[in-house]
Parts: structure tokens; C-alpha cells; sequence
């Protein structure tokens, strides 16, 4: 427990202020609150200090936060390392129960509180769970170790019992906890022990000297607890002083950090370098590679692999040979993200020398990343790999060297029992673009995992032929969206696609609405074949299909030139002539649709009733807009032309709108004046 002398002068000094019962429920809440601190030293405290209350209700929370099973668990330690630094024995029962728990580390904190509380009370207790046969044989070995701990003799009759069981686990733990407290070592002879007991039990030499060695080992540990305790404090300060300097973009201060005897502020200022990414530190961080402590190490490769200095790549090769697994996946991690072949031996040889999965993961991600082809072969071993991890990373880093000698092999870990091989098997395939595959990658399009199928239509579409465009027009209907998005997607960006064939796509496109992607394939065509004398006849249905497309879109005022245009070429067509009206209608130009209707009755008067009727709706929306005066114009103008106004259906509607329109004026201009009359007698009655 760090810091003891402080948090004991901190806990007298409380005790002796708690002297009326609001203060004392004041200092029980605060210091409930903080035992949730994310500062251990805090947490620690709290519960140091209301154990010292010697209080049932200062008690309690720590006993539930114990109980908590959803409780996190630095709090759960820190509570437990209390119990022991106060050698508060009031829950030993509790701290039992949690040796059964999944977590080494509260397992760890247990046995170590347990240990040091020494009182006959925790004795009595562990000592009777040890031989309780309902507890758990993790259980009975960790009570073993802690009984040890106490270095209290009468602990010494339940370990030698234990010496009868017939698990060997267990009895080396209570060996070896008995040979701590005697400072005999004579093996796990049950019969040996009893002998031994029955004969010294009663004498008090041993304990006298247990008594010497146990201070001494506690005055050792208080020793080394001082100093960690300073060191740690030296580093926090340090370290808050980097936090707080003044120009965070000048380098300077963090290259001095990094060289301190510290490894806190060594591993601060190598995660703030790697912020800087600036070469001036790629020297320092090199020569913290060497550092002895590890994490150093890792944060200075880390920051090296980030700054993506080729100054860094020969010392990360040989970090290539660290003792530590860890330090090893992180430098190959960092000779990825750097991407220099001359990486490249030393990966391959890692790759082959290394048993490790998480280095052999590492290295084959790097292997991609600096695309090395060498690394193809060795590769190749690992797509049949065991581990669906190895496999998954080996299939990947393969589509990044983009060599067709992995062609067949992930051809057949296309049919890998892993989806996440599949996936990205295929996603390899694609990148290779070799349309060896395209039979396989077909038959994907059937796999039960949709983002396998969505991987498969991405890699068709990156092949691009004939056979990859209909099987993409197929995957389209697909009953996922994101694969059905992704075939279309796909479709989009095939380059050199004949006119046919982006006829055949376009049309598939816009029978699924999918509008955009068919304009877009539309304009390819008239983009890429416009020019060609041959091709004006199919330009044209071209043109046609777009102007449908966009008069789907609703983009009116663009549909309006093509629609324009493609009818000059087609005057009989009456669906593209009213598509056209519809446009101009949109964008409220009804002048021109009228012009437009004055062509056509004078081209086709045998579809003069059809355009009179577009007239009418003309007129009758002018004049629910409002526009009377206009309709009035539109009508005695028609009549100029036509006296009959387009026949015997068309003239009663059309005289009819007008009167109406005439009515509507009228009321218009009353409401008008009544308006005006209201505003002036308002102003005179102010005045």
C-alpha cells in the first residue's frame, strides 16, 4: 500500500476533527464518494480512512462495493488492499468468497490482504474455510498462500492437515506456506509435519525469532513502499509540469523527459511525440528502444511506427530480436506502418522463426503493408493456418501484394469455414484483378454471410469484364441492401464498358429507380460515344432515356433541354411532348409551354384536342395562382386564333374560366379597397 506514513498522519488528523455528527456524516460521504475516484491514491485513502472510523455505517459501503458483482475492478482492489493496510479483519469473510472470482488480480489483492491482516480472528477464519470441503480447490490454494503470509503459528495445524489431501497442487501450497512460517523445509510429508508439531508447538524460541524476521520483512516492505511512493510522486509532478508547458509544439521538452530515470514520464513524453510527428525527436525515441523498461520500449516504437521516419527502420529491425512477445508485435506493427522493403528480410524471418500468434498476426499485416512480393510464398503457408485469425490476416495482406501467384490459394479459401476469411479472400481476389477467379467470386454471390456477398460484388466490380458486369446486374435484386448498394456501386465504377453494355447497366438501373446511378451511366455513354458518326441513332435514344431518367429525378430545369431537343426529333411522340410540358409547368414557364402548343397544333391538328386540353389545365392553374388578369390575356388571345377555341368541348370550359376569373377580380379588388378603408380609419382614429 503506497504511501503508508502519509495516509496514517491524514487519518489521525480526521479523527481528531470529526467531532459533531454532521461533520462525521459529511466526511462518511465524501470519502464513499471517493472510493469511485479514478485516482488510486484517492481511492485508497477513502477506505483507509473509513475503516478508521471503526463505524458499522463507515463499514458498509466498502463490504457492498466487495459484494457488487458489476462493481469495477481497481475499486474493488483498492477496497481490498484497505482491509489489508488497516489489518481490518471485519470482512474476511467476504474477501474468501472472492477468491472464487474470475480476476486474477482481486484474486492477487485477496491473498495479499489476507496475508497481512495477522489477526487470530482472519487466522481462525481462513484456517476453518482451508478445510471447509465445500469450498472450491482454487479457493483452499490461495488460503493456503495467504495462511503463509501470516507467518502466525496458528496457521501451522490446518496447513498440515491440508497435507493429507490428495490433490499435489494444493499440498505443495501448504508446503510451501509452512516452510515460510517455520524456516524448515522437509517437503509435504503429512506424517513428518504432525511429528514435527507434536514437538514444538509449546516452545517459543521460533517465535521470538519469526517475530525478528517478520518485522524485519515489514520494515523492508514499508521501506520499498517510501520509495516507490516518492518515485511515482517525482513522476506525477514531472509529468504535470510537460502538461503545462507553455509552447506545446516545441519538442524540446519532451526529448529531455524522455531520457528521465523515470518510466512514467518516459512513456508521457513518447505519447506526446508521437502528436509532433517531428523528425527532431526520431533520435531520442531510437535510443529509447534500448530502454529497460518495456513499456518505454513499446511507446518508442509505437511513436517511431507513427512518425514514419526511414531513419527508424534499422533499429526497428533489430528490436526485431526483443526479449519481450510484446515489444517484437509492435516493432513489426511500426516496420508496417514505415513500408520499406528493406524491412523485408527481417519480417520474413520473423514470420518463419515465430510461434507467437500475436507476432505472427503482426508481421503478416506488415508483409502487406510494405508489399513486398518475396513475402508471397511464406505467406501462402499461413492461408492454411490453424488459427482463422492467422488466415483472416494472411488472405488480407496477400491482396495488398497483389501478385497472382496467390490466385489459386485464396481461390480456395474462398470456400474457408471462417466468414471473415471468405471476406476477405475475396476482397484480395479483387485487388489482383486476375479474371481467373471470376467463377468462383460468382459463386460467392450465393454465400449465406451477406457481407461476404457484399466482399464478392466489390471484387467483380474491380475485375470489370462481361461476365463480372451481368452477375453484378443479378446482385442487384440481392435481399441484403448493403450487397444490392454494393453491386450497384460496383456497376458505376467499371471503366471501358461497351455502349451495349452500359445500355444493358443503365436500363438495369433505372427499372430498380435507381435513377442517379442510371443518369450517371447515361451521361458516360453520351459522353464517350457522342462523336462517333455511326452512333448518332442510339445517342439519341440515349438522350431520350436520360431526359426520362432526370424527369424521374425531378431535376425539371435539366430534363428540359434534352426534352427539348429529342422532341424536334420526334413529333409524333405525344408521352415525350407532355413529359416536356410537365417541365416547363415545374419551372412555371407556362409562355413557353404555350409556344409550344401553337407548334404542335399546327404540325399534328389531328392531336389538336389533346393540346387544347393542355391549354385549359395551363390556364386553370395560372388561375389558381392567382393570376387573373393573365388567364383573361391567355383566353382572348386563344380566341384571336381560334374563335371557337378548339371546338364545342373546349369553348364553354374556357369562357366559363373566364367569367370566373372576371368574379374573382372583382372580389379581389373589394377585399382590396375594404382593406385600405380599414388601414385609413385606423390611422384617423390615432390621429
Amino acid at each position: 500500500m503506497a504511501g503508508c506514513s502519509a495516509i496514517s498522519e491524514k487519518f489521525a488528523i480526521e479523527k481528531v476533527h470529526l467531532k459533531t455528527a454532521i461533520e462525521l456524516r459529511r466526511k462518511l460521504d465524501e470519502w464513499t464518494e471517493q472510493l469511485h475516484s479514478q485516482d488510486p491514491t484517492i481511492r485508497s485513502s477513502a477506505a483507509v480512512s473509513l475503516l478508521g472510523l471503526n463505524l458499522l455505517n463507515a463499514q458498509e459501503p466498502l463490504v457492498r462495493i466487495l459484494k457488487d458483482t458489476k462493481e469495477r475492478e481497481d475499486v474493488k482492489i483498492s477496497v481490498i488492499k484497505a482491509f489489508g493496510f488497516t489489518k481490518d479483519d471485519r470482512a474476511t469473510d467476504v474477501l474468501i468468497s472472492l477468491l472464487d472470482c474470475d480476476s486474477a488480480a482481486i484474486q492477487n489483492a485477496v491473498v495479499e490482504t489476507l496475508g497481512e491482516s495477522k489477526t487470530a480472528n482472519s487466522v481462525l477464519t481462513m484456517s476453518e474455510a482451508i478445510l471447509d470441503p465445500q469450498r472450491s480447490l482454487n479457493a483452499k490454494i490461495l488460503l493456503a498462500k495467504a495462511l503463509g503470509n501470516t507467518n502466525d503459528r496458528d496457521a501451522i495445524e490446518p496447513l498440515i492437515k491440508i497435507l493429507e489431501v490428495d490433490d499435489p497442487g494444493l499440498r505443495e501450497s501448504a508446503k510451501k506456506s509452512l516452510e515460510k512460517i517455520t524456516k524448515l523445509s522437509s517437503g509435504n510429508d503429512a506424517v513428518w509435519w504432525n511429528e514435527w508439531w507434536a514437538l514444538n508447538k509449546t516452545k517459543t524460541r521460533e517465535q521470538w525469532l519469526e517475530d525478528i524476521v517478520v518485522k524485519q520483512e515489514e520494515h523492508e516492505k514499508q521501506l520499498e513502499s517510501k520509495i516507490g511512493q516518492m518515485k511515482l510522486e517525482m513522476a506525477q509532478k514531472s509529468i504535470r509540469l510537460l502538461e503545462t508547458r507553455p509552447d506545446k509544439m516545441d519538442p524540446k521538452p519532451l526529448i529531455e523527459a524522455i531520457k528521465s530515470d523515470y518510466p512514467e514520464v518516459k512513456i508521457f513524453a513518447a505519447k506526446e511525440l508521437i502528436k509532433l510527428k517531428d523528425p527532431s525527436v526520431v533520435d531520442v525515441l531510437i535510443q529509447a528502444i534500448s530502454d529497460t523498461s518495456e513499456e518505454v520500449r513499446i511507446e518508442a516504437i509505437q511513436a517511431l511506427g507513427e512518425i514514419g521516419d526511414e531513419r527508424a527502420v534499422e533499429p526497428l529491425i533489430d528490436a526485431m530480436d526483443d526479449e519481450s512477445l510484446v515489444v517484437r508485435e509492435k516493432t513489426a506493427k511500426s516496420l508496417g506502418k514505415l513500408g520499406k522493403h528493406e524491412a523485408g528480410d527481417a519480417l520474413i524471418s520473423s514470420l518463419i522463426n515465430n510461434s507467437d500468434l500475436s507476432i505472427v498476426c503482426a508481421t503478416i499485416e506488415a508483409l502487406g503493408q510494405i508489399g513486398d512480393t518475396r513475402a508471397v510464398d511464406p505467406l501462402l503457408v499461413f492461408l492454411t493456418h490453424k488459427e482463422p485469425n492467422i488466415r483472416e490476416c494472411t488472405a488480407a495482406a496477400l491482396g495488398k501484394l497483389r501478385d497472382s501467384r496467390a490466385v489459386d490459394s485464396l481461390v480456395v479459401a474462398l470456400n474457408d469455414e471462417q466468414e471473415r476469411v471468405r471476406w476477405y479472400a475475396a476482397d484480395s481476389l479483387g485487388k489482383i484483378g486476375n479474371p481467373i477467379c471470376i467463377d468462383s467470386l460468382i459463386k460467392l454471390l450465393s454465400d449465406t454471410s451477406a457481407r461476404v456477398r457484399e466482399s464478392a460484388v466489390t471484387a467483380l466490380g474491380q475485375i470489370g469484364n462481361q461476365q463480372a458486369i451481368e452477375s453484378l446486374i443479378k446482385a442487384l435484386q440481392d435481399s441484403d441492401k448493403r450487397v444490392a448498394e454494393q453491386a450497384a456501386e460496383s456497376l458505376v465504377n467499371i471503366k471501358n464498358m461497351n455502349f451495349d453494355t452500359m445500355d444493358t447497366v443503365s436500363t438495369s438501373f433505372y427499372t430498380n429507380k435507381d435513377y442517379k446511378r442510371a443518369e450517371a451511366i447515361l451521361e458516360r455513354q453520351i459522353t464517350e460515344y457522342s462523336k462517333l458518326p455511326d452512333m448518332q441513332e442510339k445517342i439519341f435514344q440515349t438522350r431520350t432515356k436520360l431526359a426520362k431518367t432526370l424527369f424521374a429525378l425531378r431535376d425539371w430545369q435539366k430534363a428540359l433541354g434534352l426534352y427539348e431537343e429529342v422532341a424536334k426529333q420526334s413529333p409524333s411522340d405525344n408521352t415525350i411532348k407532355m413529359e416536356l410540358i410537365q417541365c416547363l409547368k415545374e419551372i412555371k414557364q407556362y409562355d413557353r409551354a404555350l409556344e409550344w402548343y401553337s407548334t404542335w397544333i399546327k404540325e399534328n391538328p389531328e392531336n389538336n384536342q389533346l393540346y387544347w386540353q393542355g391549354r385549359l389545365d395551363i390556364a386553370k392553374t395560372m388561375a389558381e395562382q392567382g393570376n387573373y388578369e393573365n388567364v383573361q390575356g391567355l383566353i382572348d388571345g386563344l380566341k384571336g386564333d381560334d374563335p371557337n377555341l378548339g371546338g364545342e368541348l373546349f369553348k364553354p370550359q374556357f369562357q366559363a374560366l373566364r367569367e370566373q376569373c372576371t368574379k374573382d377580380m372583382v372580389n379581389q379588388n373589394r377585399i382590396s379597397q375594404h382593406v385600405d378603408s380599414e388601414v385609413t380609419s385606423g390611422v384617423q382614429d390615432k390621429e
